[in-house]
């Protein structure tokens, strides 16, 4: 198909297939959990677990019941805590940096590699304090950070490397699958994730001590203070379901993420962001470039314009440093751990919100874009949203 067979001379729209897709298999399996009268965390969990460290190439991996839990529970098994900096991207979900204020340390921002769209070890280097504890990897919509330098600066600086895997199920950096190439990886299993059970989440690591810490603290009881931060048995028991199905799933992501590729290339200004060369992508999401040069319209005209057909091509996530849970308009009962007296850190007497980072900011503002890949998406949408968004680069094209 050439660009010039792509543009559509009436206007047409689509119903864009819709994520999960739940089917008897899931239903069988939450029949038999009810059936069995044991909805609390028991064998199905356990099965899970062993089935997914498997999975990930981990040594250990325990179910939570979701990923902010899981984050909260990754902080707190390193001991992170009052006075403490831990080092995040302001590109992801609210919650890679909101768990660093449940253990009332502050989160530093910092700006993302171009090419990754992630933190990176350059990056990272020149927000790193006496008191910086750990850094937050994020792999935003699959694509995969460039760990090997990152994990090499930490280990420098004695550094913990958390990985915030949720959107990166089976995504591979040189060979290794992402959640088991840091100290310790987080996974979500909400109900829009690859891996999708309504709600739950994974933490995986290698060190058999931060293992038995987490295991600790996420069930209440313990002599440290711990939490009900349990996985269900009808989240384990569709998680084993999905599992099964995961490589099939994310092979149609790639391969609908190929054909975007290759039909897109003809479309001038416009094109998909491709991994690093080293790593596999499994396109939770797929990114677009997008060249504001080569059009008469703003990032979010052209979006637009092209969803009124039902295309979901949509602008990216707000950054985090903007958020009011780090620039609150009155001070929470927990207060500001920034604002404390006696700390004295990077961030002391500075508001997030005045902060820059020009690089993902430019980025975000004025240069990416998303699609939604997931099965069922076919041939079929892929090729309409192709003759959508080519329809819209003539319609603006300079």
């Amino acid at each position: 198909m050439h660009c010039r067979d792509c543009i559509l001379t009436e206007k047409k729209t689509i119903s864009w297939p819709s994520w999960p897709q739940y089917g008897n298999d899931e239903r069988k399996v939450v029949e038999k959990v009810i059936g069995s009268n044991q909805l609390f965390a028991a064998d199905r969990v356990k099965e899970f677990e062993e089935n997914f460290l498997i999975y990930t190439g981990t040594n250990f991996a325990k179910g939570v019941g979701n990923a902010t839990q899981g984050l909260h529970l990754a902080l707190a098994s390193l001991d992170i805590g009052v006075g403490d900096e831990v080092i995040v991207t302001p590109y992801t979900f609210i919650a890679s940096a909101s768990s660093i204020l449940m253990q009332n340390a502050v989160p530093v921002f910092c700006d993302c590699d171009p090419h990754t769209r992630a933190l990176s070890a350059e990056k990272i280097a020149a927000h790193i304090s006496d008191r910086t504890r750990a850094i937050v990897v994020v792999h935003m919509f699959g694509y995969p950070a460039d760990m090997d330098p990152i994990l090499e600066l930490a280990q420098k600086h004695g550094l913990c490397v958390i990985e915030d895997a949720s959107h990166a199920y089976g995504a591979e950096y040189k060979g290794r699958r992402c959640g088991g190439i840091g100290d310790i990886g987080v996974f979500s299993m909400h109900q829009r994730k690859s891996l999708s059970a309504g709600d739950g989440g994974v933490v995986t690591t290698n060190d058999p001590e931060i293992n038995e810490k987490i295991y600790r603290l996420r069930s209440f009881g313990h002599k440290q203070l711990s939490y009900n931060y349990r996985m269900t048995e009808f989240a384990g028991a569709l998680g084993l379901i999905q599992l099964g199905k995961l490589d099939s799933h994310n092979r149609v992501r790639q391969d609908n993420a190929e054909l975007l590729d290759r039909l897109l290339e003809e479309v001038d200004g416009l094109g998909v962001i491709k991994p690093l060369g080293c790593a596999t992508s499994v396109y939770y999401r797929v990114l677009l470039h997008f060249d504001p040069e080569k059009f008469n319209c703003s990032l979010g005209e052209f979006s637009s314009h092209v969803q009124e057909s039902g295309v979901p091509l949509e602008m990216t996530w707000k950054l985090l440093h903007k958020h009011p849970h780090f620039n609150p308009e009155k001070v929470p009962a927990r207060g500001l751990p920034w604002e404390w007296s006696m700390y004295d850190g990077v961030m002391k007497g500075k508001k997030y919100d005045s902060l820059s980072f020009p690089v993902i900011e430019n980025l975000c503002d004025n240069h990416l874009l998303e699609l939604s890949v997931h099965p069922p998406v076919s041939e079929k949408e892929i090729a309409f949203a192709v003759q959508v968004i080519a329809s819209a680069a003539v319609k603006f094209s300079r």
